[in-house]
């Protein structure tokens, strides 16, 4: 540890020494400076990224390991320490490209993870061919992000109300560290790398550009990471295609296809496949855009035979130039329409995402009806929600509601997206699913859902009745400045509810099925011009009544221990169900070494406890140090 301090610590001396005393210099090229334009080029660009991580827990599960305290390096998540972009043009203006992406060297011990330097992410060759017909683009190698329509391939896109405490891996530099919060202040956006809406695919990737009569295409032909067979080395195969034509500025149409299989046995005899057809219209007026996707699919395995199922997504939302603009979204997803690389969840079939061992950790985990925020279409659910935006000063307000309901009755069971400690629970056991104390908690990538039981079922195991789903999200963000520097505060708030009737604004108390409510707030400020503080703290409550898991204690316990002491008894009850609370304070500093290095700190302790359930009691805290250097 003493000497990692020092590497760190001479590398920043250094950075901060060179900053100095020299001029910035773009990123490598073998090119011979010349003022004018060279008929063939190489250059390279990339990043390094260092993670430490420690974690100190002082209350543990009994069946995960135990564990108090862990010191690692390297991110578990397998993201690469190391990644360099190589790009060139030969004489005949030809295009072509390798991204070298190298995982972590930083592995422990173990005789298993003890080896070289690896391309564990592949090897990326690009090349781009210029006609008269058009261009296109060739792709092939390792594993490369694609995407082409929510309802064949897309990553899931909500609508940016987050906590930006956490940084993800893809976040890129800012100019200075304030700016990323500026950013997320002026537009609500925050630039999560490409990973962010897309999916990974391992194959070959063409597109097609300024083809005649406005038309362009895209497609990959090769395996997705999310259809895997149920071995290793048993065969599997995705292939998504796009015809896009832009009719005129404000009209586009395309028709989008996609099909997969895999086989589900040693011997290859039995297969999982399913295919989708789709058409894309977007449509801009001078204050208004309508976007919408309409799809067939069919799935099929040796024990499924779904038939086929329709799904629409319809958005229409106003200019951001009026005073209030407005977005309206609308879908239904059949429970035959099933397809995990597009950008809604499949909870109709569970068993399409196999946990192969090895390969595991790329493989998402199954959702059982789960309660999601807006911006998250589910397979076998329809609704709507409205959302809108309103700027008073200094004072951005943004917010939205929806109301939802199966389409026919499901597994008795729910699941609901932990909007608190996510990530910090997910990094305890990543990608693992049914675990914890009553094997409850399935990690997802950098977050974690919880199942939730529902004893109210039929003999065939369903629930007999429909589930109902409503959600209210609240965002505030505030601007300012104190003794001269810069400020920033954002609040979010989240509600969200299920029960067995529809209703438009979600029932609070023993109606609910689940009840799930959560406050985050985020603080930041500019120190200097290459240092910014930032503080975050989050609180989430989930309760369940009595058609949900009983817990395992004795004695029933107080939905609000602050109503009880003020004796306000028509504000709290008491239940032996789920009554969950958790709870994260945290806070860092982002400091800019040079031009194209930073470091980022944070320190979080968090709390996950439910008193009806003994053994739900997890506590400590975390601290984690990040450099990354771009070049």
């Amino acid at each position: 540890m003493r000497g990692l301090i020092l590497i760190i610590f001479f590398m920043w001396v250094g950075s901060s020494f060179s900053q100095d005393t020299s001029i910035y210099h773009k990123s490598f090229s073998s090119n011979i400076l010349s003022s004018k334009n060279p008929s063939t080029s190489i250059s390279f660009l990339g990043y390094y990224r260092f993670l430490g991580f420690v974690r100190n827990q002082q209350e543990t599960f009994p069946n995960n390991s135990g564990k108090t305290l862990m010191i690692s390096s390297g991110d578990a998540y397998r993201e690469p320490m190391f990644l360099l972009k190589l790009n060139g043009k030969t004489k005949e203006k030809i295009t072509f490209g390798a991204d070298f992406m190298l995982n972590s060297l930083y592995k422990g011990s173990s005789s298993d993870f003890t080896q070289p330097l690896t391309l564990n992410l592949g090897l990326n060759l690009s090349t781009s061919i210029a006609t008269k017909h058009g261009t296109f683009n060739l792709k092939s190698g390792g594993v490369s992000w694609y995407r082409q329509s929510r309802l064949t391939v897309w990553g899931n896109h909500s609508f940016n109300r987050i906590s930006i405490y956490e940084r993800r891996p893809q976040t890129p530099l800012n100019k200075t560290p304030i700016d990323r919060y500026s950013n997320y202040y002026k537009s609500g956006l925050v630039d999560q790398g490409i990973r962010y809406g897309s999916r990974a695919f391992q194959g070959i990737f063409i597109q097609g550009s300024k083809l005649p009569l406005n038309f362009s295409l895209k497609s990959v032909i090769g395996k997705s990471t999310f259809n895997r067979s149920l071995l290793e080395s048993s065969d599997n195969f995705t292939s998504s295609f796009q015809l896009k034509n832009t009719l005129n500025t404000n009209l586009k149409v395309a028709y989008n296809y996609l099909s997969s299989w895999a086989d589900t046995d040693s011997l290859g005899g039995e297969r999982r496949n399913y295919f989708i057809h789709t058409f894309e219209f977007d449509k801009k007026w001078k204050k208004i855009q309508v976007q919408m996707e309409l799809g067939i699919g069919k799935y099929k395995d040796p024990i499924n035979k779904l038939g086929y199922g329709e799904a629409i997504l319809l958005n229409v939302k106003t200019a951001k130039t009026l005073k209030v603009p407005i977005n309206m979204q609308l879908y239904r997803i059949s429970p035959q329409f099933v397809n995990v690389t597009g950008n809604f969840l499949n909870t109709s079939v569970l068993d399409v995402f196999p946990n192969v061992e090895g390969v595991g950790t790329t493989v998402r985990t199954p959702y059982q009806s789960p309660i999601v925020g807006l911006g998250y279409p589910v397979n076998n659910r329809q609704g709507i929600s409205i959302n809108a935006d309103l700027s008073l000063g200094q004072l951005k307000l943004n917010g939205g509601i929806g109301v939802f309901a199966e389409i026919d009755t499901s597994y008795s069971a729910l699941s609901y997206i932990h909007n608190v400690n996510s990530q910090t629970l997910s990094r305890i056991y990543v990608f693992a699913q049914n675990w914890g104390p009553y094997n409850a908690l399935n990690s997802t990538y950098r977050g974690v859902f919880e199942n939730v039981n529902i004893i109210d079922t039929s003999m065939a195991g369903l629930t007999n009745f429909k589930k109902f789903f409503n959600t209210i999200e609240f965002q505030a963000k505030y601007n300012n400045k104190i003794f001269g520097k810069n400020y920033y505060l954002f609040c979010l708030t989240r509600f969200n509810t299920c029960q067995k009737d529809f209703s438009f604004f979600p029932k609070i108390g023993k109606q609910a099925l689940i009840s799930q409510f959560s406050e985050e707030i985020d603080f930041s400020i500019e120190l200097s011009e290459k240092s910014a503080l930032v503080l975050s703290y989050g609180i989430e409550k989930i309760l369940g009544n009595t058609s949900t898991d009983k817990g395992d204690s004795p004695q029933a316990t107080s939905t609000n221990t602050f109503f009880e002491m003020l004796g306000f008894d028509n504000l709290y009850r008491y239940t032996n169900f789920r009554n969950q609370k958790n709870t994260l304070f945290g806070f860092g500093v982002d400091y800019k070494i040079g031009q194209n290095a930073m470091l980022f700190y944070r320190y979080n302790q968090y709390r996950y406890f439910d008193p009806n359930f003994i053994e739900n009691h997890l506590k400590g805290w975390e601290m984690m140090l990040e450099l990354k250097i771009n070049f």
